[in-house]
């Protein structure tokens, strides 16, 4: 019998195990049906692959990897292990399709970025690209081989959730009987629509003992009550029971949101995505156009889809005839934050039950004793499907640490350590610190700051959530589109003398003058605000521009002498503006840079792009483990690791929070390929509590697969002698 590092005995189990049991039992039959229909390419195809193609896809491919890419047929899952080659998988089944005939156009590949799109279809031209003879590259080449491929992968339908569906209400809006010049709400435009309802609805207040919630966290409620198909009221109960004597209100205040988003033409990030569920529900020329248009839908990260996703799949992919490949890794569902259901992939069985199951368990990654670690991890996930990642490497590598300080000062003062270390044989860029929140990585900044450590911080305000960026966006959406009230709030409340009242009846006065710009000049508004005048000229003009950079500089120039006045650091806010004129050439029309900008942002500034790559990029990565999934690096240090923080104190009484808090930890162990060093400090003290206890994720494993170290007097010297140290 494996001994474990602690004594788990004295860690608190959930409270609600016993409810949810009955629904636990129910996805493991799922589980095990699916599980049934395993095809593993050992025992059981002989792929034959045709003389004709291409590309040599069975020297390239692993065995799985290979049925991955040729099983073209029916509904297949492929659980595609950490560090497996998934994106890769794709590249070649998406080659696959194309060279065994199928029309590019019948292809959809859905994914959670755009970038992750393009990079399969980028490394799918070059595979083909690459494959002809050199006969063929000097004869014809440009006009039969390399431009069809080209052209052919420019005809796959490839992007995000909400990009394909943003095209296909644009694209079908007289079928569907919609407005196409909507304009999309990012995350902060809809909590400011929010608040702006709630201030002119002027709600009854039915206490004043408890204050009402912030737009923040009114949003959040009503994007997950939507995504998870949970009520509103049944949400505010469990999550936030301080203000449920204010549900009443923010019922009506969500209904509210929906009617003001539709009379002023105004989607956000959820709409998109319902509204083309629901009209597929309800109209069948739309439904069977779609089916009969994608014959072959891929779809990447399937753990991290949310139900209307999973709805917008499942009405497309109903027909026997269309073949869906969905590939992903339950053991990183870690985005129930988002709305992600990780029951999806759990009941894709149940879901088609003729589908086929294919595993990718040989990893590309890291070593042998450090996938040790993260298999030891994965069998302590209660859910899921049966998987063993292994290498083919021929070195082991060393075992991952778990290393306990006297406080936070004193670990940070370790992997500071731990780094000088390894600097001889490694780059700063080759370390990661990956933390549980944010703010867990405050004392190893400050460590790095005084050692001279170079480092960058994976996180902080978006480039468009910015609000010298938000202003000027502003701008341009209400030349798209006037019914934007939003957009018309943010730019009238900039000027002095201009307040939310008479914003609103500016707004109302525009709309009713059939959108047009001439109540800026009215005496009673003009009067407000000597800058009316000015802006009324600036966007007649950049109504006339011809470009939408032009726009943009038109927008600028009013725009900066503003931001001026209220910003002491305008000039360094003012380099963002670069990038906003550097996309704007890229684009034709408002529509497309508006779209562009909403659905797939610039992650962080630009503003020093132009400088030339040196040393600055030899640094050390910090970050949440949220932002590190899909990356990875030589060096890994996972801090914080006290029961409280990982996992989180709010998840303790909740079984299916603190299973994705043990797939969080499972994500950021399965980032290192060299090393891994976990960390944790003696305790955790704050207004939340006190807590001493080191993680029940590392507390539950055999203690064979960690070496432990320790600064506490005495504490390793009773490891080594006895492994049940806690």
């Amino acid at each position: 019998m494996q001994t474990t590092v602690f004594n788990t005995e004295s860690y608190h189990y959930p409270q609600n195990f016993a409810d949810i049991k009955p629904k636990l039992e129910q996805l493991q039959q799922a589980i095990k049906k699916l599980e049934a229909n395993l095809i593993d390419a050992d025992s059981d195809t002989d792929i034959v692959m045709s003389s004709e193609l291409k590309v040599d896809y069975a020297s390239e491919l692993n065995p799985n990897q290979l049925l991955a890419a040729t099983t073209i047929e029916g509904k297949v899952l492929v659980i595609a292990g950490a560090g497996s080659g998934k994106t890769k998988t794709l590249t070649y089944r998406t080659s696959y399709l194309l060279e065994n005939g199928v029309a590019a156009k019948q292809i959809l590949l859905l994914t959670f970025t755009r970038k992750a799109a393009n990079e399969i279809k980028s490394r799918a031209k070059a595979l083909l690209t690459n494959s002809l003879t050199d006969e063929q590259l000097s004869e014809d080449a440009l006009s039969t081989h390399i431009a069809p491929t080209s052209k052919a992968l420019n005809d796959i339908t490839s992007g995000t959730f909400h990009s394909f569906c943003n095209r296909l209400l644009r694209q079908y809006s007289g079928l569907l009987g919609i407005n196409p010049r909507f304009t999309i709400l990012d995350t902060g435009d809809s909590e400011d629509a929010i608040d702006l309802i709630y201030k002119e609805k002027k709600y009854p207040v039915q206490t004043k003992k408890q204050a009402f919630p912030r737009k923040r966290t009114l949003q959040n409620l009503f994007s997950t009550s939507r995504n998870r198909r949970i009520p509103i009221s049944e949400l505010v109960e469990d999550n936030y029971p301080d203000i449920a004597m204010h549900i009443p209100i923010i019922e009506q205040l969500a209904i509210d949101f929906h009617e003001y988003k539709r009379a002023n033409h105004l989607y956000d990030f959820d709409d998109i995505i319902s509204q083309v569920v629901r009209h597929l529900k309800t109209n069948d020329k739309f439904r069977q156009l779609l089916q009969e248009s994608y014959r072959y839908v891929m779809v990447d990260e399937y753990q991290d889809t949310n139900i209307p996703q999973k709805q917008l799949i499942d009405l497309i992919c109903a027909p026997a005839s269309v073949s869906l490949m969905v590939v992903g890794d339950d053991n990183q569902s870690i985005y129930a934050f988002r709305g992600a259901n990780y029951e999806n992939i759990l009941l894709f069985g149940e879901t088609y039950p003729e589908a086929k199951l294919i595993k990718l368990e040989q990893n590309y990654r890291s070593t042998p004793a450090v996938l040790d670690y993260v298999n030891a991890l994965s069998a302590q996930i209660t859910l899921g499907y049966q998987k063993q990642l292994y290498s083919n490497a021929s070195i082991t590598g060393d075992k991952p640490v778990f290393s306990r300080a006297s406080d936070e000062t004193k670990e940070a003062k370790y992997i500071a350590d731990t780094i000088a270390a390894h600097k001889a044989d490694y780059d700063y860029s080759d370390y990661a610190v990956l933390c549980r929140t944010s703010f867990q990585s405050n004392y190893v900044q400050l460590e790095f700051m005084e050692r001279g450590i170079p480092f960058i911080v994976v996180g902080g305000i978006k480039f468009v959530e910015r609000r010298h960026v938000k202003d000027v966006l502003a701008f341009i959406k209400i030349l798209y589109n006037p019914n934007d009230t939003i957009a018309w709030h943010r730019i009238l409340t900039l000027f002095k003398g201009v307040g939310a009242v008479t914003a609103t009846r500016l707004t109302q006065a525009i709309n009713g003058a059939d959108n047009s710009f001439e109540p800026l000049l009215l005496p009673k508004f003009s009067k407000k605000s000597p800058q009316l005048e000015p802006l009324y000229m600036t966007l007649s003009k950049a109504q006339q521009a011809q470009s939408v950079a032009t726009t943009i500089e038109l927008i600028l120039e009013f725009y900066i002498p503003i931001l001026k006045t209220a910003e002491e650091n305008w000039r360094e806010r003012s380099e963002d503006f670069r990038v906003l004129k550097n996309l704007a050439n890229e684009h034709n029309s408002l529509d497309d840079f508006l779209e562009n900008l909403a659905l797939d942002p610039p992650n962080d500034s630009v503003a020093t792009a132009d400088k030339p790559e040196d040393d600055d990029n030899d640094k050390v990565t910090i970050s949440t483990i949220h932002s590190a999934k899909g990356l990875e690096w030589p060096i890994v240090f996972v801090n914080s690791l006290v029961d409280g923080m990982t996992p989180h104190h709010r998840s303790l009484d909740d079984f299916e929070e603190l299973e994705e808090e043990r797939k969080l930890f499972y994500v950021a162990c399965s980032r290192a390929k060299n090393k891994l060093y976990l960390t944790a400090p003696d305790y955790f003290a704050s207004y939340s509590g006190y807590f001493d206890k080191p993680s029940r994720f590392i507390a539950e494993l055999p203690a064979d697969k960690v070496e432990v170290k320790s600064s506490l007097k005495g504490l390793a010297a009773l490891a080594s002698a006895d492994p049940v140290w806690w």
